[in-house]
């Protein structure tokens, strides 16, 4: 994948855990994984995007912006 570019100016890594809920341009379509089968990642459906933030994978609700899973330094 490209270079990972945070949305937020002067913002830095913070490590989100499942249940922690996202600001929108976190996971807008510019982050998401569109082949998680690539990757080895189980696939999405629904309202569900895997979406790359730094090193880390999370499977983001698109409607509700909340975490519902991480794999931790995936991109590392």
């Amino acid at each position: 994948m490209p270079r990972y570019y945070n949305p937020y100016r002067g913002r830095n890594y913070t490590r989100f855990s499942i249940g922690f809920s996202l600001g929108s341009l976190f996971y807008s379509q510019r982050y998401w994984i569109n082949d998680p089968g690539y990757y080895r990642l189980p696939p999405a459906y629904g309202p569900y995007r895997w979406v790359r933030y730094y090193d880390d994978a999370l499977l983001v609700n698109t409607y509700t912006g909340q975490v519902v899973d991480v794999i931790y330094d995936f991109f590392w």
